[in-house]
């Protein structure tokens, strides 16, 4: 035989911290092998001339088998143990003529120093891996192809973690390829840290591995893959490369097309002529059988059916029809007979098993790490079980089945595909020393799919502490009672699931129905016949885009149970008729997708029942208006954008939009002086100090407090129609707002463009959303287009000074069209010397819109100085534009501007003075001219004025005979005087 290297056990290399997660996983290989080579293992340190001797080829253990139906038989068979290849490349010789490998092989960190020829590698003999194979940190391999062209199958009987098969951490690795390897039959693969590596993608490694479990492949992202396109020539469309086709397990099932001949079902890999090339199973001496033969002794290491004589050769040991490494729990080795002798007692030779490191626990994150635990009676520690990936159950009972007693604690946490705990049903004792927490002796924690526990048997005790039982969401309260009754502990340091967590064990059905009665209630229905006496009703919203997976109503993770309502009823406070009750739920949201169910239950647990899952929809609201949002804004168009918070946008079937241009009034913006009141820019909030900042911020936020709680209060809805047909922009702006646009907007349309839209305008943009139900509330937003840099630029500036004084007049024109209203123009008057450096003589004078129009846009001022050159610096609400200088030449006459009479911010005061003046030097002229009788000499006046005459110097005409009679005088040849006698000789004169 040849000599036997030493196998080493992996499982304790996995720290405790394992998070179980794959990113890590092919580090915490290298981890491991590094350990190894530090710790001495076979191949680490020796060198080519201490290396163990060569496996003898002559050891042929091909036999004739008695087995009833054999297949036929297997090529020769040459068995090796485990192997560890690093180091030195010579150690590859000792692969030579291996066609079965009982255990493990590794192929690490190679070479540690010089190179190894690969091409000369190969080994066509070996079929068969009992273990697992790895390969990591090997330099300059560039493909393994043909080193093991004819490995057939991985066992996996133990596993490095969870793997069967290993490649990490290759540098130049480009190819992985196993021509003829169709299963790996217990554990996983693991392959990452490869930059070279491709077509990783085209490998079926799911119907590599047979056990229920996951592999992890993790392609490099910067490998250039360019020349890896897809499995040419491949009947099953997967390939291990462009060059080799994947094979499969079932692949030798008969083909008639093919005229292939079927293998023996014992068979694994096809054959060759009849000649299988490794066996399913069992093999014995070289024939693949079912079941070995009652005269051999089955070897469930190996897989093989060996003699009594083999058995102990490969120093197994004998236990009734087995080939075991050790004698199980009650029996011990007979150093003589090599059979495992019985203790003569139950209780006598119990096999007790130590933790890897003195008060730690036995960690099992893995199947590997099971492998310390196989055939204890008793743990003199605590185990704690973490398993993040999926396993085979049957494994869990294989190897824990055997345990009685655990010294410490027992912890089960976290273990998603765990499904039952049936692998403790002999565990009769749990002393809790130590206790989790200072408190219990058994844990059961956040177990997502936990639903068995294990039959306890009689007498089955916690000596210390209580029970925790949290957090397994499909663990029911029926089961968790009958353990707790049946476990002999102290109750009360128990902490079990609460109500809230409380799932029920295979209740009876209970028919539901939910019916959707309007945008916020539904009504539910179940038979009357049906129920017990307390009914609970549960409901929540569920997200109508995402799939609902529960299986009950707590089939969810604990963070979002809370989303769950109930309400507990007694079944004769419920409305019903003759066959059955109802229930009406009210104050809903609308447009909600709900998951409703109903329960009842009676005074024991056998009177539950439960209904299925039943999903409602409720009926639409009238939508909320969008927010509004401008994201793009040029200067003559505005981007308007429309959004919802939340998932009622889904309410909307189109939008109303509105556009209402509100221009500013020059009538009433004329009125202010921006010269003696400007404009107030907007406070920089980078310079204010942290009290101002707070207090700003603080007002906001009472201000959008206030605006929302205003928006709910009077929002339109079915609840409030009343207040569906305001509109905020007909009631504010009927008298100055101008209507541009009215427009329907589909739902989909959540963007818009508003175009053909004036420069720096001021716009208020009106949305509402509406859908079958109606229209909602508006919501407004106002927004400026941008402004032009050109349009506020003044072109015809022009300047002059007077000769014989320090008149100055600038004339300019009002741009056409303006960013916006002009609120000032300020007059910039220099004296610039080219010669000097400045600072220069400057005067700046402010004149108003209103003033520069009035004053037909000349401006005619006296200074107190000399200047030579004059700007316009132009303000409007939209933008500030500063002219260039401009040259001030001496006013000739093309330049004498037609006088006009001016008016400056106090022309009105000036126009009142000449009123007056006028009025008063026109009376002051009409008195003098009456007192001096200038009027006599305008013969038109004077048949209109009173005449004051001297009669003795006037020549009077008068009768002879009548002195009664009025007479008459001729005045200065042309004005009569009349006059008459009185009685009393009092003349009175009348001039016409």
């Amino acid at each position: 035989m040849p000599p036997t290297i030493n196998y080493y056990n992996n499982s304790n290399m996995l720290p405790a911290s394992m998070d179980g997660g794959g990113g890590l996983l092919h580090k915490t290989l290298v981890i491991f092998l590094l350990a190894t080579c530090c710790c001495g293992v076979m191949g680490s340190t020796t060198s080519p001339d201490t290396l163990p001797p060569k496996v003898n080829t002559n050891t042929n253990l091909l036999v004739g088998s008695n087995s009833t139906t054999p297949s036929s038989p297997l090529p020769p068979t040459v068995e090796c143990p485990s192997m560890d290849i690093r180091n030195y490349c010579e150690n590859f010789d000792y692969l030579e003529n291996c066609t079965v490998i009982t255990g493990s092989l590794l192929i690490v960190l190679l070479p540690s120093n010089g190179t190894c020829d690969y091409s000369q590698y190969r080994y066509p003999k070996l079929r068969e891996i009992t273990d697992y194979l790895l390969i990591n940190k090997v330099k300059n391999l560039v493909t393994i192809r043909d080193m093991f062209p004819n490995l057939t199958v991985i066992r996996g009987l133990k596993l490095f973690l969870n793997y069967a098969l290993g490649i990490t951490e290759m540098d130049s690795l480009e190819e992985v390829a196993f021509p003829n390897l169709v299963a790996i039959q217990r554990g996983h693969v693991i392959i990452g840290g490869n930059p070279k590596l491709c077509n990783l993608n085209m490998i079926n490694f799911d119907r590599l591995t047979l056990a229920p479990g996951d592999n992890h492949i993790f392609p490099d992202k910067e490998a250039n893959c360019s020349n890896f396109d897809q499995c040419l020539g491949c009947n099953s469309g997967y390939c291990w490369s462009n060059k080799v086709c994947q094979k499969f397990e079932n692949d030798n099932v008969i083909k008639m097309q093919d005229r292939i001949t079927h293998c023996d079902e014992q068979c694994l890999g096809g054959c060759n002529n009849g000649v299988c090339a490794v066996c399913r199973s069992w093999t014995d001496h070289g024939v693949c059988v079912e079941e070995c033969p009652s005269d051999k002794y089955i070897s469930a290491d190996y897989l093989r059916c060996y003699t009594r004589e083999e058995c102990i050769a490969k120093k197994l040991m004998i236990y009734e029809n087995h080939c075991v490494t050790s004698c199980p729990s009650g029996y011990t080795l007979n150093n003589v007979t090599h059979n495992c002798d019985s203790c003569g007692g139950v209780n006598n030779c119990l096999k007790t098993c130590n933790p890897p490191k003195l008060d730690e626990p036995f960690w099992i994150y893995t199947l590997s790490d099971l492998e310390n635990l196989k055939g204890c009676q008793i743990v003199n520690g605590t185990v704690c079980i973490n398993l993040r990936n999926r396993i085979n159950e049957a494994e869990l009972v294989e190897y824990l089945s055997s345990i009685e007693e655990i010294v410490g604690h027992l912890k089960v946490y976290k273990s998603p595909y765990l499904t039952s705990l049936k692998c403790f049903q002999n565990l009769r004792k749990i002393h809790g020393t130590p206790m989790e927490l200072q408190q219990y002796s058994l844990v059961l924690y956040d177990n997502q799919n936990l639903r068995e526990l294990w039959p306890v048997k009689e007498a089955f005790e916690l000596v210390n502490g209580g029970m925790s039982i949290q957090a397994n969401d499909r663990l029911c309260n029926r089961v968790i009672r009958t353990f707790r009754k049946a476990v002999k502990h102290d109750n009360s340091l128990d902490s079990i699931q609460t109500s809230d967590q409380e799932v029920l064990c295979s209740p009876a059905k209970l028919n539901l129905i939910v019916e959707v009665l309007s945008h916020r209630s539904i009504r539910f229905i179940w038979p009357k016949d049906e129920t017990f006496k307390e009914v609970e009703i549960i409901y929540r919203p569920i997200d109508p885009n995402k799939p609902f997976e529960e299986h009950s109503e707590l089939d969810t993770r604990v963070c979002e149970r809370i989303y769950w309502k109930r309400e507990l009823k007694f079944a004769q406070d419920l409305n019903k008729n003759n066959t059955h009750y109802f229930y009406i739920t009210r104050e809903l949201k609308p447009h909600t997708k709900y998951a409703c169910l109903v329960k009842t239950f009676g005074p024991d647990d056998s009177q539950e029942a439960r209904s299925e899952v039943k999903f409602v929809t409720t009926q639409v609201d009238i939508p909320p208006p969008p927010l509004l949002q401008i994201t793009k804004k040029t200067s003559n168009s505005l981007t308007l954008q429309l959004s919802y918070a939340n998932r009622e946008d889904q309410m909307v079937d189109f939008y109303m939009l509105e556009v209402y241009e509100i221009p500013e009034n020059p009538t009433v913006l004329d009125q202010r002086d921006y010269c003696e009141d400007p404009m107030k820019l907007f406070p920089d909030n980078h310079n204010e100090d942290f009290d101002d900042c707070c207090s700003r911020r603080l007002e906001e936020a009472e201000d959008d407090l206030f605006k929302r709680q205003l928006e709910k209060e009077f929002s339109c809805s079915l609840d409030n129609k009343k207040y569906c047909e305001v509109n905020p922009l007909e009631d504010n702006y009927t008298n100055n707002a101008n209507v541009l646009l009215t427009k329907r907007l589909e739902h989909s349309e959540t963007n818009y463009t508003i175009r053909s839209l004036e420069r720096y305008q001021l716009y208020a943009i009106q949305v509402q959303a509406c859908n079958r139900a109606g229209c909602g509330s508006f919501r407004i937003i106002n927004e400026r287009t941008n402004y032009s840099v050109a349009a506020d630029k003044i072109y015809d500036l022009t300047a002059c000074k007077m000769s014989h004084n320090n008149e100055y007049r600038v004339h300019f024109k009002e741009p056409e069209k303006p960013n916006a209203y002009i609120t000032l123009y300020a007059l910039h008057f220099r004296y610039f010397n080219a010669s000097s450096t400045g600072p220069y003589q400057g005067h700046v004078h402010c004149l108003t819109r209103l003033e520069h129009e009035r004053n037909n846009y000349l401006y005619q001022g006296y200074l107190n100085a000399t200047y030579n050159q004059a700007a316009v610096r132009l303000e409007s609400f939209g933008h500030h534009t500063f002219t260039d200088w401009v040259a001030i030449t001496t006013c000739s006459g093309v330049q004498m501007y037609p006088k006009t009479k001016l008016a400056g911010r106090s022309s009105h005061s000036w126009n009142i003075f000449v009123i007056f003046f006028i009025l008063g030097a026109g009376g002051t002229v009409l008195w003098v001219c009456y007192k001096r009788k200038y009027w006599r000499k305008i013969p038109q006046l004077r048949r209109y004025l009173p005449v004051s005459t001297n009669l003795a110097n006037l020549h009077i005409l008068r009768p002879q005979n009548d002195d009664d009679e009025d007479r008459q005088i001729l005045v200065d040849g042309f004005e009569t005087v009349r006059f008459h006698n009185s009685p009393d000789d009092d003349k009175k004169y009348l001039v016409h």
